[in-house]
């Protein structure tokens, strides 16, 4: 059985990060810091589930729903893997062999207690800085659903929808809608 020991005194390459290949333990590099995470809760699992779902429900025929984990490749000192990203037809271009090495259309993070510091400052500012369309942060906790879009003004202010208060509207999938109740 093979130990695997991480280097955490120094900065990780997406040359490293290849080189430690399929894991059990979810991990990413972000700005050349491997961060390795839990395992997702069930309840975790089950709102990524009924995300999936929808978002497959109202994708077009050739249009790609993928959920973690999947490597998403930014540059060299950044490889993510976003709970859910969906890619539109159009840009089916940038799902590769080895992950996807482009900007995905949509993409969601589901909070964990363990991660809630790096999806709302480190990764959103990277999905932001890349243009990803629209971006949702989705929290169990409080039961809401932020949605930054790239065509916003403010990119801090989030489109903030909560249980029991109107229905979940995509700029992305425009026809896609429904109640936050139906995912928590």
């Amino acid at each position: 059985m093979k130990t695997l020991t991480i280097d955490n005194s120094k900065v990780w390459t997406v040359e490293d990060y290849l080189l430690l290949g399929e894991m059990s333990t979810p991990c990413q590099l972000i700005d050349g810091d491997l961060i390795m995470s839990p395992a997702p809760t069930p309840n975790h699992q089950r709102i990524s589930r009924r995300i999936f779902n929808f978002l497959s429900k109202f994708a077009q025929e050739l249009d790609e729903v993928f959920y973690a984990p999947i490597d998403l490749y930014i540059d060299k000192k950044n490889v993510l893997q976003p709970d859910l990203l969906f890619i539109s037809k159009e840009n089916k271009d940038i799902i590769t062999h080895r992950g996807i090495e482009g900007v995905p259309d949509l993409i969601v993070e589901i909070i964990s207690p363990s991660n809630i510091f790096t999806d709302r400052n480190k990764k959103k500012k990277i999905y932001q800085q890349i243009g990803v369309k629209e971006f949702w942060i989705v929290d169990p906790a409080n039961k809401t659903l932020e949605i930054y879009s790239k065509s916003q003004t403010d990119l801090d202010t989030p489109s903030l929808f909560l249980v029991g208060e109107g229905e979940v509207r995509s700029a992305v999938l425009p026809e896609l809608s429904f109640n936050l109740q139906d995912i928590f």
